[in-house]
């Protein structure tokens, strides 16, 4: 219950400040958050068959876990990374691979502490590679899709 809670509190914190978000930037970087969320979901879906990692609970704890995650701090994070550093590609560059490293390691172990979630095949090493490789990918999307209007 208590893990439900937290996961929830994650989801409903990270739209909330979106309050504070310009609604011009938001319809400028919806596509690219999209987009990079449907590469997280991707990865998401492969994680169960490949033994990636485990989530704690059965499967309705997985997408509940999954769902909380990808569509509270992951999109929303995405948003404000764009918001504040898209048009400086060293200072996004900058900003994700603080943000990826948090994740990969500390933010992991934690969760791993508090039985929300451990990594099992993959390594914190890969699973940094593939998010900041997911926001590499994300700029040039945005990059080009912004190019094309």
């Amino acid at each position: 219950m208590l893990h439900n809670i937290f996961r929830l509190s994650m989801l409903l914190i990270s739209w909330a400040t979106l309050l504070l978000y310009p609604k011009r930037a938001f319809k400028l970087f919806l596509p690219v958050t999209i987009f990079v969320t449907g590469l997280v979901c991707i990865l998401l879906l492969l994680s169960r068959p490949y033994k990636l990692w485990e989530v704690s609970g059965g499967i309705g704890t997985r997408i509940f876990n999954d769902l909380c995650f990808t569509l509270g701090p992951f999109f929303v994070t995405n948003l404000w990374i764009f918001r504040l550093a898209y048009g400086n590609i060293w200072q996004y560059l900058g900003i994700n691979l603080v943000i990826d490293y948090l994740l990969a390691f500390p933010i992991t172990k934690f969760f791993k502490k508090i039985n929300i979630y451990q990594l099992e095949r993959l390594k914190p090493i890969y699973f940094f590679s593939m998010i900041y490789s997911f926001a590499i990918f994300a700029y040039g999307f945005q990059y080009y899709f912004q190019k094309s209007k």
